[in-house]
């Protein structure tokens, strides 16, 4: 069994977290491609399927539906300590993390209660100015937090909007890294290019001490995404929330990795599974990075060398 390093190791949702995903996908129509593609994994973990909560809610409305996924998420709650007895089982050392619903504070009680297996993502909102740069610093030096993720599918912002630069430029002060959203997205309320790898490569190049992780794959934009770690000895790349297995299909989009992983990025390409988001069992997304047909130092690299090498240049 090999040792893992996750970077985006999600915690067992809470009933919160699920009640409001849930009802997102099920109540705003600007999300129906996110219900098509993760509703029914998500719906399963509290023991329905999607079309049974779409049931609950015609019937019997939001409330009624919201306090029936509540209670089902209770019954099925994994508490950290059972987690982390699971992560000992399957070879994870630790992981990068966050509270459910993004809430700094809960996420640095998590980080507090097992220090050895978790750092903590910092969440701000840049539209927000110096507050909150003010936010981050907090995080790091009060809460002892690790690192600032950017995502412009909840900023509405591209990773190059200078909103974010004071952000980046405090990242660089403060010696922490930052992981940036790069993949199309499926909510029709944003623009689906809004995360395009171009727009990190003017970061990188703009802030050159910026330890950047540039996450979720860069699909559709694969090669483009590949081209960021090729450019730029600052970008690292990982393929979050995208399950491995298709990289080792043909015309998936994603078989570049195929032979990039194995030559020119084999030492900037990571794990990180947001597990919950694939509604996959940690443990069989670290098994199908395990089924690509890479050398088995490539898979040793990419499940936990790149991202040590990635947090002890820091």
């Amino acid at each position: 069994m090999r040792r893992v390093i996750d970077l985006c190791l999600d915690m067992p949702p809470d009933a919160l977290y699920l009640s409001n995903t849930l009802s997102t996908f099920c109540l705003d129509p600007a999300y129906e491609g996110y219900k098509k593609n993760y509703g029914q994994g998500m719906a399963a973990q509290i023991g329905y399927t999607i079309e049974q909560l779409d049931d609950i809610l015609l019937k019997e409305g939001k409330e009624v539906f919201k306090q029936k996924i509540s209670l089902a998420a209770d019954k099925y709650a994994v508490k950290p300590k059972q987690f982390v007895e699971h992560l000992d089982k399957i070879g994870v050392s630790w992981g990068i993390t966050c509270d459910n619903n993004h809430d700094n504070k809960k996420t640095a009680e998590i980080v507090s209660m097992y220090p050895d297996r978790f750092k903590g993502f910092i969440f701000v909102d840049p539209n927000k100015g110096m507050d909150a740069v003010r936010e981050l610093e907090t995080c790091v030096k009060i809460y002892g937090l690790h690192a600032l993720y950017i995502t412009g599918f909840r900023t509405k912002l591209p990773a190059n909007d200078k909103k974010n630069y004071p952000l980046y430029a405090k990242a660089c002060e403060l010696n922490i890294p930052v992981h940036i959203y790069s993949s199309v997205n499926l909510s029709a309320a944003v623009p689906y290019d809004i995360g395009h790898p171009r727009y990190i490569d003017e970061v990188a190049r703009d802030f050159p001490e910026l330890k950047i992780m540039a996450a979720v794959s860069g699909f559709p934009w694969v090669l483009e995404f590949i081209t960021l770690a090729l450019r730029h000895k600052n970008v690292y790349l990982n393929f979050e929330t995208h399950p491995p297995k298709r990289i080792g299909i043909p015309g998936s989009g994603y078989d570049p990795y195929l032979y990039y992983a194995e030559n020119s990025i084999q030492d900037r390409l990571c794990f990180a599974s947001n597990w919950t988001t694939q509604c996959q069992p940690l443990e069989d997304i670290i098994d199908q990075v395990e089924k690509l047909p890479f050398s088995d130092i490539t898979k040793d690299k990419i499940l936990f060398q790149n991202a040590e090498r990635f947090w002890n240049n820091l």
